[in-house]
């Protein structure tokens, strides 16, 4: 699913954690690996698709982001 390399045009797994916090106090964390070429998708970038994914799973986007972790899938 992820390939090992930084090079330009190359799509790299990233491992992402995301929890956020609602005004109400609804707590919701997602995890997963998603696929970024780092030559054209910036870290800013990611993040923030990565936000949409826990608007979606909350239906809306008005929630505090509690931690954020963003890595490459390997060892």
């Amino acid at each position: 699913m992820s390939t090992q390399t930084t090079a330009a045009g190359k799509a790299v797994g990233f491992h992402y954690v995301l929890t956020v916090q609602t005004r109400t106090g609804e707590q919701l964390t997602v995890s997963s690996v998603a696929t970024f070429d780092p030559a054209y998708v910036s870290r800013s970038q990611a993040y923030q698709e990565i936000r949409a994914i826990a608007a979606d799973e909350l239906g809306h986007g008005d929630f505090t982001v509690l931690f954020f972790s963003l890595e490459p899938d390997a060892f």
